[in-house]
């Protein structure tokens, strides 16, 4: 029973990023209130989804291999290629029907999802075909050697934030010398690791596994006041457009805080545990969906219900009417999602998994 409730901290986190996935999508439906830009800062504030995603990646992915490595790939296959086809196939028939689609080539349809809005699964594939090897890597570190990765990252992270804002704002007062100073120190002290990708914090998904224990209630306390600051650091830097980098600097630190919340996280209901756990094992299908449910909500709520007239509705309803059209198109891809894995993909994969046994 413990180890369910410890997973199902794990499926929060899972169920509440991939919500905010569809909140980032939608946000611009949000709009202005009172000359603030609301849609951009709560984008801002949700995207935080794909760096947590990427880091939810490698902390399952990045452990020792119990079966052979073409038995780990195949699995990873069946559990990210095939829903690829299996949604992009219901999404191409849904789009003819509804008379949406302009290029009827099916091919050229599924590879501009997946070049577009699916960009997540080619950006993680890497991440997988290696993860067996990082992880046996990782492996040998002592833990006293992987503490001092953890923090000598997040250091590096921390001053590549706060180096661009010091920048952005020395070059919006004309300091010049100061703005070259800064701007030479940047190429001294590394900003991020790696080049910047989101495979870094694929591999902090091991280290805040193996780190997270060892910490102390200070450094725990540290670290969580670190990401709220970053957080709020973050959302600024965008609103007022300062050097950012993508992916940002300041979401290693604000990702980490999160997941060591979410670590100590205890959630005591039976009933409320079996239930994140149903979503969260749907969050990659919503993933494939949720363009198009967000597509369908907008229609039925901004266009066929207002009739176009939501912006002149007042801010409160603007903003009643926007969760309404979130909820919706977040729960009907869950809908669809737990329908179609239910009907279609999972048994799929249990065919071809018996199938390749019997071979």
């Amino acid at each position: 029973m413990s180890i369910n409730k410890r997973l199902a901290n794990w499926d929060l986190l899972r169920t509440l990023s991939m919500f905010l996935v569809v909140v980032v999508h939608i946000a611009p439906q949000l709009g202005r209130f009172r000359n603030i830009d609301v849609s951009l800062i709560v984008g801002i504030a949700a995207i935080i989804c794909d760096p947590i995603f990427f880091c939810l990646s490698g902390y399952f992915a990045l452990k020792p291999l119990k079966k052979s490595y073409i038995d780990f790939l195949f699995g990873k296959a069946l559990s990210l290629l095939l829903p690829i086809f299996v949604y992009s196939g219901l999404l191409y028939a849904y789009k003819i029907a509804m008379g949406s689609i302009q290029d009827m080539n099916y091919i050229r349809y599924a590879s501009d999802l997946v070049q577009s809005g699916w960009w997540f699964i080619p950006a993680l594939i890497p991440c997988i075909l290696v993860a067996p090897i990082l992880s046996k890597m990782f492996d040998a570190l002592d833990d006293r050697t992987c503490k001092i990765a953890f923090f000598v990252t997040l250091g590096i992270y921390a001053w590549g934030g706060l180096s661009c804002v010091a920048k952005s704002l020395l070059i919006n007062s004309q300091h010049t010398t100061f703005t070259a100073a800064v701007s030479m120190l940047q190429h001294f002290i590394p900003m991020s690791l790696l080049g910047g990708t989101y495979f870094t914090f694929f591999c902090m998904g091991y280290f805040i596994k193996r780190v997270s224990p060892l910490l102390s209630t200070r450094e725990v306390r540290l670290i969580k006041v670190a990401g709220i600051l970053f957080f709020i650091l973050d959302i600024i830097s965008a609103y007022f457009r300062f050097e950012r980098a993508d992916p940002s600097y300041n979401w290693m630190i604000t990702t980490v805080a999160i997941f060591i919340a979410i670590d100590r996280l205890k959630i005591s209901s039976d009933v409320l545990s079996k239930a994140i756990e149903w979503t969260a094992k749907r969050s990659y299908s919503i993933y494939l969906l949720q363009y198009t449910t967000i597509e369908f909500a907008i229609n039925i709520v901004y266009i066929t219900t207002l009739n176009g007239g939501y912006a002149t509705l007042e801010w409160p309803l603007r903003l009643l009417t926007w969760l309404i059209a979130t909820t919706l198109a977040y729960g009907l891809a869950l809908v669809i999602a737990s329908l179609v894995d239910t009907l279609i993909v999972g048994p799929i994969q249990s065919k071809i998994r018996q199938h390749r046994l019997e071979f």
